[in-house]
Protein backbone atom coordinates (compact mmCIF):
# COMPACT_ATOMS: atom_id res chain seq x y z
CA UNK A 1 0.00 0.00 0.00
CA UNK A 2 2.86 2.39 0.68
CA UNK A 3 3.85 1.87 -2.90
CA UNK A 4 1.02 2.78 -4.36
CA UNK A 5 0.55 5.93 -2.23
CA UNK A 6 4.34 6.95 -2.85
CA UNK A 7 3.70 6.14 -6.66
CA UNK A 8 0.52 8.51 -6.46
CA UNK A 9 2.64 11.29 -4.83
CA UNK A 10 5.41 11.02 -7.49
CA UNK A 11 2.96 11.17 -10.12
CA UNK A 12 1.45 14.77 -8.50
CA UNK A 13 5.09 16.17 -8.62
CA UNK A 14 6.26 14.78 -12.10
CA UNK A 15 2.76 16.56 -13.22
CA UNK A 16 4.40 19.89 -12.14
CA UNK A 17 5.47 19.51 -16.34
CA UNK A 18 2.15 19.79 -17.00
CA UNK A 19 1.68 23.08 -18.72
CA UNK A 20 0.22 25.50 -16.31
CA UNK A 21 -2.75 26.61 -18.38
CA UNK A 22 -3.71 22.59 -18.52
CA UNK A 23 -3.76 22.63 -14.73
CA UNK A 24 -5.82 25.62 -14.26
CA UNK A 25 -9.57 23.91 -13.63
CA UNK A 26 -11.54 26.73 -12.72
CA UNK A 27 -12.70 27.06 -8.58
CA UNK A 28 -13.82 24.66 -6.44
CA UNK A 29 -14.69 25.25 -2.57
CA UNK A 30 -14.17 23.41 0.59
CA UNK A 31 -16.11 22.91 3.85
CA UNK A 32 -14.86 22.93 7.47
CA UNK A 33 -17.53 22.79 9.90
CA UNK A 34 -17.27 22.31 13.56
CA UNK A 35 -18.78 19.99 16.25
CA UNK A 36 -17.26 20.33 19.75
CA UNK A 37 -13.27 19.31 19.04
CA UNK A 38 -13.83 17.40 15.72
CA UNK A 39 -14.26 19.28 12.12
CA UNK A 40 -15.69 17.69 9.42
CA UNK A 41 -14.31 18.36 5.62
CA UNK A 42 -15.75 18.27 2.85
CA UNK A 43 -14.61 19.22 -1.11
CA UNK A 44 -17.01 20.52 -3.50
CA UNK A 45 -15.98 20.49 -7.45
CA UNK A 46 -17.01 22.69 -10.13
CA UNK A 47 -20.75 22.14 -11.08
CA UNK A 48 -20.76 20.16 -14.94
CA UNK A 49 -17.69 18.81 -14.39
CA UNK A 50 -18.24 14.68 -16.26
CA UNK A 51 -14.93 13.26 -15.69
CA UNK A 52 -14.43 10.65 -12.66
CA UNK A 53 -11.97 12.22 -10.05
CA UNK A 54 -9.56 9.01 -9.03
CA UNK A 55 -7.24 10.33 -7.09
CA UNK A 56 -6.36 13.57 -5.07
CA UNK A 57 -4.51 15.19 -2.16
CA UNK A 58 -5.52 17.84 -0.17
CA UNK A 59 -3.92 19.61 2.71
CA UNK A 60 -5.49 20.87 6.40
CA UNK A 61 -2.96 23.26 8.73
CA UNK A 62 -4.20 23.09 11.99
CA UNK A 63 -2.40 25.94 14.49
CA UNK A 64 -2.98 27.36 17.80
CA UNK A 65 -4.12 30.67 18.31
CA UNK A 66 -4.36 30.50 22.31
CA UNK A 67 -3.78 27.21 24.20
CA UNK A 68 -2.06 24.28 23.79
CA UNK A 69 -2.71 21.10 21.88
CA UNK A 70 -1.57 17.57 21.04
CA UNK A 71 -1.13 15.88 17.42
CA UNK A 72 -4.84 15.95 15.56
CA UNK A 73 -5.63 12.75 13.43
CA UNK A 74 -7.99 12.18 10.34
CA UNK A 75 -10.62 9.58 10.14
CA UNK A 76 -11.70 9.19 7.03
CA UNK A 77 -15.73 8.65 5.95
CA UNK A 78 -16.83 4.97 5.51
CA UNK A 79 -18.51 6.58 2.36
CA UNK A 80 -15.69 7.78 0.66
CA UNK A 81 -14.45 5.30 -2.25
CA UNK A 82 -10.94 4.95 -2.38
CA UNK A 83 -8.20 1.97 -2.50
CA UNK A 84 -5.58 3.97 -0.56
CA UNK A 85 -6.65 6.38 2.02
CA UNK A 86 -3.76 8.02 3.64
CA UNK A 87 -3.33 11.29 6.17
CA UNK A 88 -0.19 11.91 7.28
CA UNK A 89 0.51 14.57 10.25
CA UNK A 90 3.45 16.35 10.04
CA UNK A 91 4.71 19.03 12.37
CA UNK A 92 5.64 22.58 10.84
CA UNK A 93 6.83 25.10 12.99
CA UNK A 94 3.93 25.26 15.66
CA UNK A 95 1.06 24.09 13.46
CA UNK A 96 0.74 20.43 12.05
CA UNK A 97 0.03 19.85 8.55
CA UNK A 98 -2.28 17.15 7.28
CA UNK A 99 -1.78 15.47 4.30
CA UNK A 100 -4.79 13.88 2.59
CA UNK A 101 -4.33 11.66 -0.02
CA UNK A 102 -6.98 9.41 -1.94
CA UNK A 103 -5.97 7.27 -4.86
CA UNK A 104 -7.36 4.31 -6.73
CA UNK A 105 -8.02 2.21 -9.71
CA UNK A 106 -8.83 3.50 -12.97
CA UNK A 107 -12.90 2.92 -12.59
CA UNK A 108 -12.84 4.21 -9.13
CA UNK A 109 -14.84 7.68 -8.58
CA UNK A 110 -14.30 9.91 -5.49
CA UNK A 111 -17.20 11.44 -5.90
CA UNK A 112 -19.37 9.44 -7.11
CA UNK A 113 -20.72 11.55 -9.91
CA UNK A 114 -21.62 14.28 -7.86
CA UNK A 115 -20.23 17.91 -7.04
CA UNK A 116 -19.89 17.38 -3.44
CA UNK A 117 -17.82 14.82 -1.06
CA UNK A 118 -17.48 14.68 2.64
CA UNK A 119 -13.49 13.50 3.21
CA UNK A 120 -13.56 12.62 6.76
CA UNK A 121 -13.63 14.09 10.70
CA UNK A 122 -10.49 15.84 11.82
CA UNK A 123 -10.06 15.37 15.96
CA UNK A 124 -8.11 18.57 17.30
CA UNK A 125 -6.47 17.47 20.97
CA UNK A 126 -6.63 20.04 23.07
CA UNK A 127 -4.52 19.99 26.74
CA UNK A 128 -5.44 22.93 28.51
CA UNK A 129 -8.42 24.11 29.79
CA UNK A 130 -9.00 27.40 27.65
CA UNK A 131 -8.14 26.79 24.16
CA UNK A 132 -8.60 28.23 20.45
CA UNK A 133 -7.05 26.04 17.36
CA UNK A 134 -7.32 27.27 13.65
CA UNK A 135 -8.14 24.82 11.13
CA UNK A 136 -7.77 25.64 7.66
CA UNK A 137 -7.12 24.28 4.00
CA UNK A 138 -3.55 24.61 2.90
CA UNK A 139 -1.39 23.97 -0.34
CA UNK A 140 -0.56 26.44 -3.15
CA UNK A 141 0.44 26.62 -6.75
CA UNK A 142 2.18 28.52 -8.82
CA UNK A 143 -0.75 31.45 -10.50
CA UNK A 144 -2.91 29.93 -7.93
CA UNK A 145 -3.54 32.23 -4.76
CA UNK A 146 -5.18 30.68 -1.49
CA UNK A 147 -5.09 27.44 -0.93
CA UNK A 148 -5.84 24.27 -3.66
CA UNK A 149 -6.86 20.64 -4.12
CA UNK A 150 -4.40 18.27 -6.83
CA UNK A 151 -6.43 15.58 -8.36
CA UNK A 152 -6.13 12.93 -11.13
CA UNK A 153 -8.87 12.22 -13.84
CA UNK A 154 -9.55 8.67 -14.95
CA UNK A 155 -9.20 10.12 -18.27
CA UNK A 156 -5.44 11.42 -17.44
CA UNK A 157 -2.43 10.41 -15.25
CA UNK A 158 -1.82 14.46 -15.72
CA UNK A 159 -2.40 16.19 -11.87
CA UNK A 160 -5.14 19.01 -11.82
CA UNK A 161 -4.78 21.84 -10.03
CA UNK A 162 -8.53 23.15 -8.39
CA UNK A 163 -8.11 26.79 -6.53
CA UNK A 164 -10.43 26.46 -3.20
CA UNK A 165 -11.65 29.83 -3.66
CA UNK A 166 -14.70 29.44 -1.10
CA UNK A 167 -13.04 27.74 1.57
CA UNK A 168 -13.31 29.70 5.27
CA UNK A 169 -11.06 28.40 8.11
CA UNK A 170 -12.93 26.76 11.15
CA UNK A 171 -12.10 28.12 14.74
CA UNK A 172 -12.26 24.95 17.74
CA UNK A 173 -12.68 26.35 21.15
CA UNK A 174 -13.44 25.52 24.74
CA UNK A 175 -16.28 27.30 26.08
CA UNK A 176 -14.99 29.86 28.13
CA UNK A 177 -12.41 30.74 25.99
CA UNK A 178 -11.25 34.54 25.71
CA UNK A 179 -8.29 35.94 24.01
CA UNK A 180 -6.89 39.45 23.22
CA UNK A 181 -7.04 41.76 20.00
CA UNK A 182 -3.66 42.31 18.11
CA UNK A 183 -3.76 45.48 19.41
CA UNK A 184 -3.50 44.15 22.99
CA UNK A 185 -6.86 45.26 23.89
CA UNK A 186 -9.47 43.16 25.75
CA UNK A 187 -13.29 43.30 24.28
CA UNK A 188 -15.39 44.91 27.08
CA UNK A 189 -17.40 42.31 29.24
CA UNK A 190 -21.53 43.25 28.20
CA UNK A 191 -24.11 43.20 30.62
CA UNK A 192 -27.01 41.41 30.62
CA UNK A 193 -30.75 41.52 31.24
CA UNK A 194 -33.39 39.06 30.73
CA UNK A 195 -37.06 39.84 31.25
CA UNK A 196 -40.48 38.62 30.41
CA UNK A 197 -43.71 40.86 30.06
CA UNK A 198 -46.68 40.08 32.49
CA UNK A 199 -48.25 36.72 31.18
CA UNK A 200 -46.34 36.45 28.21
CA UNK A 201 -43.82 33.45 27.23
CA UNK A 202 -41.08 35.85 25.42
CA UNK A 203 -37.74 36.31 26.60
CA UNK A 204 -36.89 39.71 26.04
CA UNK A 205 -32.63 40.67 26.21
CA UNK A 206 -31.03 43.75 25.99
CA UNK A 207 -27.06 44.12 26.57
CA UNK A 208 -24.97 47.62 26.54
CA UNK A 209 -23.56 47.59 22.84
CA UNK A 210 -18.77 46.70 23.06
CA UNK A 211 -16.83 49.28 20.96
CA UNK A 212 -15.18 47.05 18.66
CA UNK A 213 -17.03 44.22 18.69
CA UNK A 214 -18.05 42.25 15.77
CA UNK A 215 -21.37 40.76 17.17
CA UNK A 216 -22.41 38.49 20.48
CA UNK A 217 -22.97 35.15 21.16
CA UNK A 218 -26.07 34.25 23.80
CA UNK A 219 -26.06 31.00 25.74
CA UNK A 220 -28.58 28.97 27.92
CA UNK A 221 -27.85 27.05 30.40
CA UNK A 222 -29.03 23.19 30.16
CA UNK A 223 -29.63 21.18 33.04
CA UNK A 224 -29.57 17.85 31.38
CA UNK A 225 -25.94 18.52 30.39
CA UNK A 226 -24.95 20.88 32.70
CA UNK A 227 -23.23 23.27 30.35
CA UNK A 228 -24.17 26.79 28.54
CA UNK A 229 -25.69 26.04 25.39
CA UNK A 230 -25.60 28.74 22.35
CA UNK A 231 -28.25 29.76 21.41
CA UNK A 232 -27.68 32.66 19.24
CA UNK A 233 -25.38 34.33 17.47
CA UNK A 234 -25.70 38.39 16.33
CA UNK A 235 -23.91 39.28 13.39
CA UNK A 236 -23.97 42.68 14.18
CA UNK A 237 -22.21 44.74 16.58
CA UNK A 238 -24.75 47.42 16.87
CA UNK A 239 -27.70 45.22 18.03
CA UNK A 240 -28.16 45.28 21.31
CA UNK A 241 -31.82 43.30 21.68
CA UNK A 242 -32.97 39.95 21.01
CA UNK A 243 -36.11 38.01 22.30
CA UNK A 244 -37.50 34.25 22.13
CA UNK A 245 -40.14 32.53 23.08
CA UNK A 246 -40.08 29.65 26.03
CA UNK A 247 -42.38 27.55 27.45
CA UNK A 248 -45.03 28.86 30.05
CA UNK A 249 -44.04 28.23 33.61
CA UNK A 250 -40.23 28.07 32.74
CA UNK A 251 -37.38 28.92 34.69
CA UNK A 252 -33.81 29.56 32.63
CA UNK A 253 -30.64 30.93 32.85
CA UNK A 254 -28.47 32.87 30.20
CA UNK A 255 -24.90 34.99 29.72
CA UNK A 256 -23.61 36.80 26.90
CA UNK A 257 -19.89 37.87 25.32
CA UNK A 258 -19.14 39.57 22.43
CA UNK A 259 -16.91 38.75 19.36
CA UNK A 260 -14.89 40.19 17.07
CA UNK A 261 -13.92 38.66 13.60
CA UNK A 262 -10.18 38.82 12.18
CA UNK A 263 -8.88 38.12 9.06
CA UNK A 264 -9.56 34.75 7.76
CA UNK A 265 -12.37 34.30 9.78
CA UNK A 266 -11.06 33.52 13.34
CA UNK A 267 -12.75 35.25 16.56
CA UNK A 268 -11.97 36.86 19.52
CA UNK A 269 -14.98 36.97 22.39
CA UNK A 270 -14.96 38.94 25.40
CA UNK A 271 -15.39 37.36 28.86
CA UNK A 272 -18.60 36.23 29.71
CA UNK A 273 -21.43 38.57 31.18
CA UNK A 274 -23.00 37.85 34.78
CA UNK A 275 -25.63 34.92 34.31
CA UNK A 276 -28.69 35.93 34.90
CA UNK A 277 -32.08 33.70 35.79
CA UNK A 278 -36.02 34.49 34.51
CA UNK A 279 -38.96 32.46 34.92
CA UNK A 280 -41.65 32.57 32.12
CA UNK A 281 -45.03 33.04 33.88
CA UNK A 282 -47.45 29.95 33.86
CA UNK A 283 -50.37 30.30 31.27
CA UNK A 284 -53.88 31.46 30.93
CA UNK A 285 -56.57 29.67 33.42
CA UNK A 286 -58.70 28.04 30.99
CA UNK A 287 -62.23 26.89 31.34
CA UNK A 288 -63.13 29.10 34.19
CA UNK A 289 -66.76 28.63 35.73
CA UNK A 290 -68.94 29.41 38.67
CA UNK A 291 -71.40 27.11 40.33
CA UNK A 292 -73.36 26.87 42.83
CA UNK A 293 -72.00 24.96 46.12
CA UNK A 294 -74.42 26.16 49.03
CA UNK A 295 -76.91 29.33 49.74
CA UNK A 296 -73.62 31.11 51.66
CA UNK A 297 -71.21 29.82 49.01
CA UNK A 298 -69.89 29.92 45.17
CA UNK A 299 -67.96 26.53 43.46
CA UNK A 300 -65.24 27.75 41.22
CA UNK A 301 -63.70 25.31 38.53
CA UNK A 302 -61.72 25.25 36.19
CA UNK A 303 -58.77 23.14 34.23
CA UNK A 304 -55.55 22.62 35.50
CA UNK A 305 -52.66 24.52 34.21
CA UNK A 306 -49.34 22.72 33.62
CA UNK A 307 -46.86 23.50 36.41
CA UNK A 308 -48.56 25.59 38.43
CA UNK A 309 -47.67 26.08 41.62
CA UNK A 310 -51.11 27.99 42.98
CA UNK A 311 -54.05 30.50 41.57
CA UNK A 312 -55.21 33.75 42.96
CA UNK A 313 -59.16 34.18 42.63
CA UNK A 314 -60.22 38.12 42.48
CA UNK A 315 -63.89 39.38 42.39
CA UNK A 316 -65.68 42.71 41.62
CA UNK A 317 -69.48 43.61 42.01
CA UNK A 318 -69.05 45.48 38.60
CA UNK A 319 -67.63 43.22 35.30
CA UNK A 320 -65.10 46.19 34.63
CA UNK A 321 -65.06 47.45 38.17
CA UNK A 322 -62.37 46.84 40.93
CA UNK A 323 -60.86 43.19 42.01
CA UNK A 324 -60.27 42.18 44.91
CA UNK A 325 -57.99 38.89 46.40
CA UNK A 326 -60.80 36.64 47.72
CA UNK A 327 -58.57 33.35 47.97
CA UNK A 328 -55.54 31.83 47.23
CA UNK A 329 -55.20 28.09 46.45
CA UNK A 330 -51.30 27.21 47.05
CA UNK A 331 -51.83 23.31 45.48
CA UNK A 332 -51.83 24.19 42.12
CA UNK A 333 -50.78 20.57 41.15
CA UNK A 334 -53.75 18.92 42.36
CA UNK A 335 -56.66 21.59 42.35
CA UNK A 336 -58.93 22.41 40.36
CA UNK A 337 -61.88 23.41 42.13
CA UNK A 338 -62.55 25.72 45.49
CA UNK A 339 -65.60 27.60 47.38
CA UNK A 340 -65.54 31.13 48.77
CA UNK A 341 -68.28 32.92 50.77
CA UNK A 342 -70.87 34.31 48.20
CA UNK A 343 -74.14 35.98 49.85
CA UNK A 344 -77.50 34.85 48.47
CA UNK A 345 -79.14 36.47 45.99
CA UNK A 346 -75.96 38.80 44.92
CA UNK A 347 -74.17 39.05 41.71
CA UNK A 348 -70.24 38.92 41.63
CA UNK A 349 -67.80 38.87 39.21
CA UNK A 350 -64.70 36.19 39.48
CA UNK A 351 -61.33 35.82 37.79
CA UNK A 352 -58.34 33.89 38.20
CA UNK A 353 -55.14 33.22 37.51
CA UNK A 354 -52.28 30.82 37.87
CA UNK A 355 -48.57 31.48 39.69
CA UNK A 356 -45.18 29.75 39.76
CA UNK A 357 -42.24 30.49 42.17
CA UNK A 358 -39.39 32.06 40.00
CA UNK A 359 -35.77 32.02 40.11
CA UNK A 360 -35.69 34.55 42.55
CA UNK A 361 -38.03 32.62 44.63
CA UNK A 362 -40.68 35.16 44.30
CA UNK A 363 -44.16 34.44 42.75
CA UNK A 364 -44.69 34.94 38.57
CA UNK A 365 -48.20 34.97 37.54
CA UNK A 366 -49.62 34.31 34.51
CA UNK A 367 -52.38 36.36 32.65
CA UNK A 368 -56.10 36.55 34.23
CA UNK A 369 -59.32 34.36 32.57
CA UNK A 370 -61.81 35.50 31.52
CA UNK A 371 -64.49 37.31 34.11
CA UNK A 372 -67.14 34.82 34.65
CA UNK A 373 -70.29 36.32 36.37
CA UNK A 374 -72.54 34.24 39.03
CA UNK A 375 -75.64 34.83 41.13
CA UNK A 376 -76.18 32.69 43.99
CA UNK A 377 -79.95 31.74 43.83
CA UNK A 378 -80.10 29.30 46.73
CA UNK A 379 -80.71 25.31 45.67
CA UNK A 380 -82.65 24.98 43.11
Amino acid sequence: MKKIILFFVAALLLAATVPTAARAAGNGSGTLSVDKNNVSVSLSIPGGKTKTITSLRVQLRVSVTSGTMDQPDFTFDASVPSTVKSAAVKKEGEAYMVDIILSGKKNQDIFKNSENAKLGILSVKPTSTEYQIKVEFAGKADGVNGPVIKYAESSSLSEVTLSLSNALPATVESANHTTTLPSGKTLGKPKLTATVKKGKNRVYFKWNKISSTSGYRLYRYDEKTKKYKKIKTVTKGGTTSYSKKYGYASSHCFRIRAFKTEAGGAKTYSSYSSAVKVTVPPAKVKKFSAEYWSDGKAALLWKKVSKAKGYQIYRSRKKNGKYLRVKTVRKGKITKCTSVKHELGKTYYYKIRAYVIGANKKRVYGKFSVAVPYKNRGKQ
